[in-house]
């Protein structure tokens, strides 16, 4: 048997009910879009946030945090904390000393701020700095300078403004040079930033001052919430950690129960969560699927009935039942694929129609990402719905008598 026959004879009852035939698939269609554009839109967000990783130093990334937990571990005993241990500058050189391999170690210490120029007030993010931490950010100055050592060891009252800020506070003005209010307190402007987003969220809104002056003249505390450790490329991360936690013990009586978090972990916790995403998603759309497989098996129990006497006159001259069952699993695989192609092509549309939404809403380009894989899961899948919805018309259609099959009218 050519198998080319049942899938043009396929195709042929697909154009010659065409109401039927889209009735039929349309429940495949659904699925199989709701399952293309909610991959499309998960994978749009790994390759967002990977991208935003990248930026900072992908998977060479390591966060250092004060312990969070009420309760630590004590040689396999949990018991109450009582002390209240935290990171300090100190922590940065110390690390830097005696890590091996690593590039860079920033504060990412923060408040709040209003800032006065004249009549003129707008509110922001005071950000602490350090030497490296331009560079760690990958964020450059448009306009002046940075900070510098001299600014660092004498606590000096200097800011760079970021765009937004420069542009509310003193419009198509150069800010270097003149000065601000940060909390009441005069600041002298050294320099402008280049616009930047760092996952969503607007850099252009904050602004740097020296973390000594941070933490002498607005915080007036010396801890540290956080602290950005950046390793060489070929670096192990691995080890990188391991003797971090070793500086730490030696300068921190506590220092193993300060959190430690890489990049490397933090994707895989998006991984996980864009895994349970696309279960539960593709749970509710596989009920589409489901009832756009009982359609076709449906309109193929329609089409045996309909043409007994063709696979009458096709035994009487020869066709053996496997021939006949093949030719009606064709024809089921070729109608579940074309549902499944146009779902395919409608999940994109979905994906893209929900990229652009995003994007307005955020600000931020957001695409949506249909990969070789995924179109060839879903036309794959498709079939395999076609094969299995197809076994019970084309077997009932294989064992039909052919010379009951002629009498029919």
């Amino acid at each position: 048997m050519n198998v080319l026959e049942p899938v043009r004879i396929g195709l042929a009852q697909l154009q010659s009910n065409k109401l039927r035939s889209f009735l039929t698939l349309l429940g495949l269609l659904i699925g199989v879009a709701s399952v293309t554009g909610i991959v499309a839109l998960a994978e749009g967000l790994r390759a967002s946030v990977t991208a935003q990783l990248d930026q900072l130093g992908g998977s060479s990334l390591i966060f250092l945090s004060n312990p969070r937990r009420y309760y630590r571990d004590d040689e396999g005993r949990w018991i109450r904390r009582i002390h209240d241990d935290h990171l300090v500058l100190e922590d940065i050189d110390r690390i830097l000393a005696e890590v091996p391999d690593v590039r860079s170690v920033i504060p990412l210490e923060a408040t709040g701020g209003q800032f006065r120029r004249g009549k003129v007030s707008t509110n922001g993010r005071v950000v602490g700095g350090t030497l490296a931490y331009s560079s760690a950010m990958d964020w450059k100055v448009a306009e002046g300078r940075f900070i510098n050592r001299t600014d660092l060891v004498r606590w000096r009252t200097v800011v760079l403004l970021g765009s937004d800020l420069a542009a509310d506070l003193f419009g198509d003005e150069n800010p270097v040079g003149q000065e601000v209010k940060i909390n009441g307190e005069r600041f002298d402007v050294i320099g402008v930033m280049e616009e930047k987003r760092v996952f969503e969220e607007n850099l252009g809104q904050q602004a740097i001052i020296p973390i000594t002056t941070l933490q002498k003249r607005i915080t007036g505390r010396d801890r540290i919430n956080m602290l950005q450790i950046r390793a060489k490329l070929d670096a192990d991360t691995g080890q990188v950690v391991a003797h971090v936690r070793k500086t730490l013990k030696r300068y921190h009586r506590y220092g193993k129960d300060f959190e430690i978090e890489t990049a490397e972990q933090a994707m895989e916790e998006l991984n996980t969560v864009i895994l349970i995403m696309k279960l539960v998603f593709g749970g509710i759309a596989g009920i589409s699927l489901l009832v756009g497989g009982i359609g076709i098996m449906n309109i193929m129990l329609v089409s045996v009935t309909e043409r007994t006497r063709e696979v009458g006159i096709r035994k009487a001259v020869g066709a053996r039942r496997y021939d006949i069952l093949i030719q009606f699993l064709l024809e089921a695989m070729v109608l579940a694929i074309a549902g499944g192609a146009l779902g395919l092509g409608c999940g994109w549309l979905l994906g893209q129609g929900m990229a652009m939404l995003i994007s307005n809403l955020s600000g931020e380009q957001f695409i949506a990402v249909v990969n070789f894989q995924v179109a060839l899961g879903a036309i794959i899948f498709s079939a395999l719905i076609g094969i299995f919805f197809g076994v019970y018309p084309a077997r009932r259609a294989s064992l039909l008598d052919p010379v009951e099959a002629l009498r029919y009218e």
